[in-house]
């Protein structure tokens, strides 16, 4: 039979006092960074390939995804963009809802469509200076 000592318990209040405190001051960091729309651009992949790309400080707009996978269509407004039709079955990137800060994504696997928020002139996922992988 195990028994928990004192210093189990202090040990497990430490680390989630410290886990707690760590989220905390990530969030706090997160919300107060500011992030100009013109500045950002959404960059729709289907089924790995470039789609388009959309500048989210431009007019209201839908954008219709007809695929051989299936159909999706995404609205851009107020400064992000948002999945808001999949003919899916779980319907699950309709729920990931609106999106509008650098690296927040919208992901509809079954219809293979790939969303993520990129500021403009970044060249995508690979815009952290990595040029090739030796094997």
């Amino acid at each position: 039979m195990l028994k928990i000592k004192r210093g189990d318990i202090l040990l497990i209040i430490v680390l989630v006092v410290l886990g707690s405190a760590w989220l905390l001051l990530r969030q706090v960091l997160e919300s107060r960074e500011t992030v100009d729309p013109a500045a950002l651009q959404a960059v729709i992949q289907v089924d790995g390939q470039p789609y388009q790309s959309i500048p989210l400080s431009g007019e209201e707009e839908t954008i219709e995804i007809h695929t051989k996978y299936g159909n999706n269509t995404l609205k851009v407004f107020d400064g992000g963009i948002q999945m808001v039709y999949a003919d899916c079955p779980k319907k699950i990137s309709m729920q990931m809802g609106f999106i509008s800060r650098p690296g927040e994504t919208i992901l509809c696997v079954p219809n293979r469509v790939y969303v993520e928020i990129a500021r403009r002139g970044a060249s995508g996922p690979d815009e952290d200076g990595i040029d090739a992988y030796i094997r």
